[in-house]
């Protein structure tokens, strides 16, 4: 009975106890700030550059070249190119630009592809229209994610750790889609 209250009273390596219950939730929540601040960033910068290029548009600059497409689609790529690489903005990055005949008529058509991406697909529009048009653009981009267990989280999976189905699981699908929207009347041009 003595050595039992002996090693009930013993706090030699509670520390180490303590820490396997507490480190483990903790360095999840670590690399789940990591990553949503990761994606954050990407959506920030995916923003600016959507409304960069947009620009390029509003003010007849896209439709005054030869390619307009191409004109549109360099300045995104390198306005994004801080955390995007160049192969994913050009194979990843889908873009669209719409005109419509009012701001409460947008309504963008569901596709998959820009006309230089290869692949099956619903092939995305790009009209820039004209000056006075009322003109929308969506850029999209599936990010992924760096750790497979906050993806499964945010992308309709289940948050437990480990990708298998077998338990009832569901994975996700490993990237969240990054989405910029932006509307706006074109300026006469001249």
């Amino acid at each position: 009975m003595r050595m039992f209250r002996r090693l009930v009273h013993d706090t030699r390596g509670i520390t180490a106890v303590e820490l396997a219950f507490v480190g483990p939730p903790f360095l999840l929540l670590l690399v789940a700030i990591f990553e949503l601040g990761l994606t954050l960033t990407t959506q920030s910068v995916l923003d600016g550059a959507a409304r960069d290029a947009a620009r390029l548009i509003r003010t007849g600059q896209v439709q005054s070249q030869g390619s307009p497409m191409t004109t549109f689609q360099n300045l995104l790529c390198s306005e994004v190119s801080s955390v995007i690489s160049a192969s994913d903005c050009a194979n990843k990055i889908i873009f669209e630009v719409q005109v419509f005949s009012g701001f409460g008529s947008v309504s963008f058509t569901p596709c998959t592809q820009t006309s230089s991406q290869t692949g099956n697909g619903t092939v995305c529009s790009f009209t820039p229209g004209t000056g006075g048009n009322i003109v929308g653009v969506q850029v999209s981009y599936p990010r992924p994610f760096i750790v497979p267990w906050v993806g499964a989280c945010l992308s309709g999976g289940t948050c437990w750790v480990g990708l298998g189905t077998a338990n009832g699981n569901s994975p996700g699908t490993g990237n969240i889609t990054l989405t910029s929207t932006v509307i706006f009347q074109n300026e006469p041009f001249s």
